[in-house]
């Protein structure tokens, strides 16, 4: 008869400083591995430490923040920490970044940029891509489709959201914005939750694509509600995001809804 095995592992990423050492290369963290083996009524119990690099994250982006906020929830639902470094729009070298943009991650002291990137990266390292070669094809298609959309309104989302600084352009008006959104990418986005085997909008887990899509609706429900009154799971799908317990305080509270089907 085979013995019975149990593995317990026990990883952190907790600041006491008996398990992680800091180092010009990353955190090194010690993993607590415990081994149970049951044979004809008696036990071997096991315990070792394994050392693991962990990278060191600094975030570089303007004071508001708003545009690594994604960044800033992966970090968050991965319980992962880094540095949040603030950069003045009025004193900055923009050549110190990678493609001249912003926000930008050091990581081990080397500069990644691009947002999609950066997710890209970060959901890799810490299970928030897709689980599968297709999943993951999904999520990067909804995800460019959905950055290039929040990147042609952006200046109407700083509108409506009061931002500072923010000078209003002909992108500004309500029909522009509008027709993009309800005619083009929220029917997109109602088609795929619509056709997911779960409430998520690739496989059966959260990936960062439906965080990266929960930063644009979710200033679009609270400031203008009547643009999703024709797409009932997206509204649901934002909710969900927003109520999540690790994402406290990132999003609006999303008020609960009941739509009417359509006959």
């Amino acid at each position: 008869m085979t013995p019975r095995v149990n593995l317990q592992y026990s990883i952190s990423y907790a600041l006491s400083p008996k398990f992680v050492k800091s180092s010009s290369s990353g955190r090194h963290l010690s993993v607590s591995v415990s081994q149970t083996t049951q044979k004809n009524f008696s036990k071997k119990k096991m315990d070792t430490m394994h050392g693991f690099l962990v990278p060191t994250y600094t975030l570089h982006d303007f004071d508001d923040g708003e545009e690594c906020k994604v960044v800033r929830m992966i970090f968050q639902m991965s319980g992962v920490p880094y540095e949040f470094k603030h950069v003045h729009r009025d004193d900055y070298i923009l050549e110190d970044y990678p493609f001249y943009a912003l926000p930008a991650l050091d990581m081990n002291e080397r500069k990644y940029g691009s947002v999609l990137s950066i997710c890209r990266h970060l959901a890799w390292r810490y299970n928030l891509s897709g689980k599968t070669a297709y999943e993951d094809a999904q999520v990067d298609d909804i995800a460019e489709k959905v950055f290039e959309v929040r990147m042609k309104i952006k200046n109407w989302i700083d509108h409506i959201e009061h931002a500072a600084d923010h000078a209003c352009d002909e992108d500004c008006t309500e029909g522009t914005a509008a027709r993009l959104l309800t005619d083009t990418l929220f029917p997109c986005l109602e088609r795929v939750l619509k056709a997911a085997p779960s409430s998520w909008l690739v496989g059966h887990t959260m990936t960062w694509v439906d965080l990266l899509v929960a930063c644009l609706v979710n200033p679009i429900i609270y400031h203008r509600p009547k643009l999703l009154q024709d797409f009932p799971l997206l509204y649901l799908h934002n909710e969900k995001v927003a109520h999540h317990d690790d994402l406290v305080g990132f999003l609006y509270h999303v008020r609960t809804r009941k739509f009417q089907d359509k006959k």
